[in-house]
């Protein structure tokens, strides 16, 4: 008979709980991708999914907020398992991530509302606003594009990532662009300009950015947005989105 020594007993559990903590970290590194894309006078819709589980549907916390408040006023679980053959196209994985929740507008206060859209405390991009009047309401974009006229046409789905002036994402350039603009946060993207031109305004969660840059590892539908602090390029890391150009 073979005997554990206790030694070999606290190294066997050293290493069992060694395997525990690595695949729990698999899972918490996983990449959530998604959008809040869709508030009507009935429902609020998106598309998320967990690439640590892309079989598994996505559970999709959604908050209504008084514009001003911190406090949600509403909330709700919605789960991602709507066929979404569009996100399919161009994401790949699985169709069945959509999600929607229903709304009654009625029982709420007239005025602005914030809604926000969050998977395992990430929050998705795309949050809208939705104006309550007495007459009825309608869904709005954020007070940041607020100003902005004209028609949008949708570019489709996008990789988007982060840069800053550090030297590592920089190497070097700092704020300073490949057309001579000096690169703003909320404002400076950089693109493949054979996919979107220099110049060009696109909306990305309902942030107006400009066309302004390009880098060496943008190429086809990625776009790298331009952050204060490698703090924030971090934050966002890598996300699907809904690229809307103004027209």
């Amino acid at each position: 008979m073979k005997f554990i020594t206790m030694r070999n007993f606290m190294a066997a559990t050293a290493i069992t709980l060694l395997m525990i903590l690595s695949a729990a970290g698999t899972v918490l590194a996983g990449e959530i991708s998604g959008q809040l894309d869709h508030v009507s006078n009935t429902s609020i819709s998106g598309w998320a999914f967990d690439s640590s589980s892309p079989n598994t549907s996505a559970t999709v916390q959604i908050l209504v907020k008084k514009q001003g408040s911190d406090s949600a006023v509403k909330e709700f679980t919605a789960f991602a398992s709507s066929k979404r053959s569009d996100v399919q196209e161009q994401k790949g994985g699985n169709a069945y991530c959509g999600f929607s929740a229903e709304i009654n507008w009625s029982d709420l206060d007239d005025g602005t509302y914030d809604i926000e859209a969050y998977v395992k405390g990430s929050k998705l991009p795309g949050n809208v606003q939705y104006k309550k009047t007495a007459d009825g309401g309608e869904a709005v974009w954020p007070s940041s594009s607020s100003a902005v006229s004209g028609n949008m046409k949708s570019l489709g789905l996008f990789k988007t990532t982060g840069y800053c002036p550090c030297y590592s994402c920089s190497e070097g350039w700092g704020r300073h662009t490949s057309t001579g603009a000096i690169a703003q946060a909320s404002h400076t993207i950089a693109v493949d300009p054979r996919v979107i031109p220099y110049g060009s305004k696109v909306m990305i969660g309902g942030v107006v950015y400009t066309a302004e840059d390009k880098g060496g590892g943008v190429r086809g539908n990625h776009i790298d947005i331009f952050f204060n602090t490698h703090g924030e390029t971090r934050s966002h890391g890598t996300r699907t989105e809904e690229v809307f150009l103004l027209q």
